[in-house]
């Protein structure tokens, strides 16, 4: 066992599953040490086999995105960055309500990880004192036999340590706001544990109108 994975920012397996109360989001996990994108990852690979919430987790991303193709600066255990594979029902594949659902899930992860307000910055983004600290970038690809969504990606990526020198201006991080570190796999547990919350609200108990209610409690930036 790496006793240094419960003490350090080292992604690990064990760690995170020790700390996860899911039922099916996270409990298959794959982490990476480097990816160009944990999002094209799972666009690319055969997730045939896969099933519904599995996990991919990157310490690293080479050409992380967020919308409309903008860089999302991803370096080495600077952050969190996964994507969670969904294959959701015909009537539960509104991309824009599950960007609603991972920003719910995020923002509360983070006030309950590391006690700190966690405002959402409409569409996509989470906004800690101004300032971003996390991105969120749903997509969907489309069977070209059945020409439908055969899967949704929801990735997600957080500041939590250095914030690059490029966007110190605009971004922040758990260590800046807090200055917290160490947390990486208790952080990447309950953002997890919070998604498949909010996720099931959405697809098994008819929750939607809640959900959309807390997302837009936390709207503070409009643009």
């Amino acid at each position: 066992m790496d006793t240094n994975a419960y003490t350090n920012d080292k992604l690990s397996a064990e760690a995170i599953n020790n700390n996860l109360k899911t039922t099916f989001v996270g409990r298959n996990l794959e982490i990476l040490p480097t990816i160009h994108s944990t999002n094209l990852y799972l666009k690319e690979i055969d997730t045939t086999d896969l099933k519904s919430g599995y996990t991919v987790l990157a310490d690293e991303q080479t050409a992380g995105r967020g919308r409309r193709g903008r860089i999302f600066h991803s370096p080495g255990s600077q952050g969190i960055y996964l994507s969670i594979l969904l294959k959701p029902d015909k009537d539960q594949q509104d991309i824009h309500l599950l960007t609603m659902c991972a920003a719910v899930a995020v923002s509360k992860a983070i006030e309950q990880t590391c006690d700190i307000r966690a405002d959402i910055k409409w569409v996509n983004d989470i906004f800690c004192n101004g300032k971003k600290i996390c991105g969120i970038l749903t997509e969907s690809t489309i069977s070209a036999e059945l020409q439908e969504i055969d899967k949704v990606i929801v990735g997600i990526g957080i500041n939590t340590g250095n914030v690059p020198v490029e966007v110190k201006d605009i971004a922040t991080s758990i260590m800046e706001e807090t200055g917290m570190s160490g947390v990486r796999n208790q952080l990447i547990a309950e953002v997890l544990n919070e998604f498949e919350s909010v996720y099931l609200d959405y697809t098994c108990y008819g929750k939607k109108q809640d959900i959309i209610d807390h997302y837009s409690s936390r709207i503070k930036y409009k643009f």
